[in-house]
């Protein structure tokens, strides 16, 4: 087989495939796909980054998706920044542990007044936002006993990539006491509903985070 051949078959298989749907694991793939991948043993591995090489991307294409090791779940650019393809998320978390949906991070402190702290992947965000919390006033049982809501409102607050109290007086050290934290991101547009349940000692704690819109 002379060189000329060799040349000429790369250049019609070449020719071929840019007109043509790619299959893997099948050769007829969808008419309605580019490319159809069919197994029923394998899946289909994005890349997996952190926050911070998410974030360092240089000028991400819109619908560009990666696998955000730091939140557990898929990202996308929607062209204008990383949101979660999540609306909400939930996790049983010790004092510390983080939970993060779009550019929102959450968690119970694990030093000074046990309550949520805020801050962002990346970035400053303005907010808006109130506050409800409910307590009991000593530590009870499975009996229960008496509780107290109270809560405070803020508007045209910045929060930064370091973490803050949502509410730098409140201290929840009793079983079963509820933080509950509604906020809107001025800076992109979306608002959000926090929730967490106090376990024992700073262990065991339940956090939601839901995207409201």
């Amino acid at each position: 087989m002379n060189q000329f051949t060799i040349i000429l078959g790369i250049t019609l298989v070449s020719f071929s495939t840019s007109f043509a749907q790619v299959g893997i694991g099948t050769a007829t793939p969808n008419n309605a796909a580019e490319l159809d991948i069919n197994s029923s043993t394998k899946g289909v591995l994005f890349p997996r980054m952190t926050n911070a090489q998410m974030t360092a991307i240089t000028s991400p294409a819109s619908g560009l998706q990666i696998y955000n090791t730091d939140a557990n779940c898929m990202y996308f650019y929607n062209g204008q920044q990383w949101v979660s393809t999540l609306n909400s998320i939930s996790a049983l978390v010790n004092a510390g542990d983080v939970v993060q949906l779009d550019n929102i991070k959450i968690r119970v402190a694990s030093s000074g007044n046990r309550s949520m702290q805020i801050a962002t992947v990346s970035g400053n965000i303005t907010t808006s936002a109130s506050t409800f919390n409910l307590y009991p006033s000593s530590n009870v049982g499975s009996t229960g006993g008496a509780g107290s809501e109270t809560g405070i409102g803020w508007a045209s607050t910045t929060v930064g990539t370091s973490f803050v109290y949502v509410q730098s007086a409140a201290h929840f050290p009793y079983y079963g006491s509820v933080q509950r934290f509604l906020m809107i991101d001025e800076t992109n547009r979306k608002s959000y509903r926090f929730t967490c349940i106090f376990g024992n000692g700073g262990n065991k704690n339940t956090i939601e985070i839901e995207r409201l819109f």
